[in-house]
């Protein structure tokens, strides 16, 4: 992800829009639970949270079906 993205996808979590990544390297995908620096932190499928290096992920999208986890 180049850092433009990273820069709307935090702004989007901040105003509190859910926000979708995915980790290629190892296959996770979570939401976006905040923006530091250049770590977003995650909330994967399973509940966990997880620190990610923005370049190092990729947004994708999903619906409230597909990602049925929300607080």
């Amino acid at each position: 992800m180049d850092k433009e993205r990273l820069s709307y996808i935090c702004t989007q979590t901040e105003q509190g829009r859910d926000t979708f990544v995915r980790h290629p390297e190892t296959g996770e995908e979570g939401r976006v639970l905040s923006c530091a620096g250049e770590q977003i932190e995650v909330e994967n499928t399973a509940g966990e949270k997880r620190i990610w290096d923005y370049r190092e992920t990729e947004q994708i999208t999903r619906s409230k079906e597909e990602w049925p986890r929300r607080d």
